[in-house]
Formats: C-alpha cells, sequence, structure tokens
C-alpha cells in the first residue's frame, strides 16, 4: 500500500538510523575513554575516565532509545491515521 505521508517516512528511516549510530558511536567513544582512562597513572584521572565512559555508554543508550522510540511513535501515528480512515470508510459505506 502506498503512504499518504512520504515523508514521514523517509524521517522515520533516517531517525532510526540515527539512533543505532549514536549509540554505537557513544559506546565506541565511552570505551575509549575507559581505555584512555587506564593509561593515565593518577588514581583520581582513572576514577573519573571509568566513571565518564559509563555515564557515556548509559546517556548514548538512553538517547539512542529515546530517537528510536520517536520514530515509532510517528509510524503509531500514522497507522492510527490509517486504521481510522478504514473504519470511517466501513461505516460510511453501510
Amino acid at each position: 500500500m502506498r503512504s499518504r505521508y512520504p515523508a514521514l517516512q523517509i524521517i522515520i528511516i533516517v531517525l532510526k538510523i540515527l539512533a543505532v549510530l549514536i549509540t554505537l558511536i557513544g559506546i565506541v567513544i565511552s570505551i575509549g575513554i575507559m581505555a584512555g582512562a587506564s593509561i593515565i597513572s593518577f588514581d583520581i584521572a582513572t576514577s573519573f575516565g571509568v566513571f565518564a565512559g559509563i555515564m557515556g555508554i548509559l546517556g548514548s543508550l538512553i538517547i539512542g532509545v529515546l530517537i528510536f522510540a520517536s520514530a515509532e511513535l510517528i509510524q503509531c501515528f500514522i497507522d492510527i491515521e490509517r486504521n481510522t480512515r478504514k473504519t470511517a470508510h466501513i461505516l460510511n459505506s453501510k
């Protein structure tokens, strides 16, 4: 079935790709921060680097999930519109 909202379909795809990229890049950078912190010999710098890495992983996961959820929410609105249109058509045809 042809979509009535092709621009929104493109936005949904872009948001999903963006969510995955943000999550993966955030995790990789956070692991890099934690690995870099282990090279430094200061205890405070090491603990801060590990803390920053863990917060970076959590933050990128949360942001990625929220962006992905927003794409799914747009898809849900499109599905609601489609189902409402079908229902109105069925009710008007009787």
